[in-house]
This record gives C-alpha cells, structure tokens and sequence, in this order.
C-alpha cells in the first residue's frame, strides 16, 4: 500500500483482435493523472515464451494461462504500491458453449476485483485496421470469427463498460476509458 494505506484500482482492457487495446492502454496510462502501469498481455506472452524450443515444449492454452497468471500477480503489486495498473488483453465471459481449453486463463484476475472496459469497434473497422496492418498475426477469417465470441455479454457485468469505438479517434478513446473508469469506481466525473 502506499503511504496513505490506498490500493491502486486494476482496469482490465479487453476487446477482439484490433480492437485497439494495446494502443490504448498505453496512451492512457502515459497521459492519466492517477499514476498507472500499463501490462499488454500480448507482449508479456511473446518475452516469457521467446524462441521455438518453449513453444514446442507447452500448449498454446497453457501459454496464455501462464501469461494472464503473471500479469495478474504483477498487477497485484502494482496496486499494492497505490499506483492503478491497466491490463489489456482479450477475455470473453465465459459460457457454456466455451472450448473447456478456455476455461481459467483469467480466474486469478477475478480475485482482484477489476474494472473492465470492453473497446468494441465493428467488424469492419477492424478489417480497416488488418488492411492497414498486413503483419497481424489474424488473418480476415479470424477477425470476422473474433467478433462472434459473445464480447456483448460485458453489458451484463456490473463493474464492466462496453464502448463502441468505431468512429473515435484515439484521444477520444482515450477520454472515454477515462470517464468509464471514474464511473465504474465511483469516482466523480471531471466537473460535477
């Protein structure tokens, strides 16, 4: 805890393939007054897991459990510090129809008690942005396939926010994950 005793808040980010997390969760973190430590589970997962021979010796599934346990266990002292600590990275609620292989990559996050903003631009927005950007690991099919895994049901999550980013630039992404945060954690809005 920091020297008035507080916990820092976590904000979970998530979305689809291009959704712009990674951007966001970045540029939050450098321009927010509360101080914040941005983690990108994608670029967590590509250091710990670096060279062939440490993919070819675990799962894919157990790779990401790996990844989502250790940005979980960083944010935890993060937050212990007072400083906030924004995760991105994708996680859909769950349901039934899941792959069973998608069961508790994200069950430690839970215990943390997260804020989570889902960025949630259309399907073609971010076939735009796989246009734009040719090196993305996802190809067109799986964009399109991303958009269908039920990122909708965060409406029914108390301490979750969905935004339809699509026609935001990213300033304006920016300041609207701001404002969901400060809703979310009861904190007043600029100016009221």
């Amino acid at each position: 805890m920091n020297d008035t005793g507080q916990r820092g808040q976590v904000i979970f980010l998530t979305g689809p393939p291009l959704a712009g997390k990674t951007t966001t969760a970045m540029k939050w973190a450098a321009e927010r007054t509360q101080p914040t430590a941005p983690l990108d589970w994608d670029e967590l997962h590509a250091v710990l897991f670096r060279g062939d021979s440490l993919h070819a010796s675990t799962s894919v599934h157990d790779r990401y459990r790996f990844a989502a346990r250790t940005a979980v266990a960083t944010a935890a002292h993060v937050t212990t510090l007072g400083l906030d600590c924004v995760i991105s990275g994708a996680r859909v609620p769950w349901q039934p129809s899941d792959p069973p292989e998608w069961l508790g990559h994200w069950d430690d996050l839970d215990q943390l008690d997260p804020i989570t903003i889902v960025l949630l631009p259309t399907v073609e927005v971010r076939l735009e942005r796989l246009r734009r950007n040719p090196d993305h690991p996802f190809d067109e099919e799986q964009v399109r396939q991303s958009h269908l895994y039920g990122w909708e049901r965060w409406f029914d999550h108390p301490r979750a926010a969905v935004l339809d980013t699509s026609d935001l630039a990213l300033d304006e992404v920016v300041e609207a994950v701001e404002l969901a945060a400060q809703r979310l954690s009861g904190q007043p809005a600029p100016g009221t």
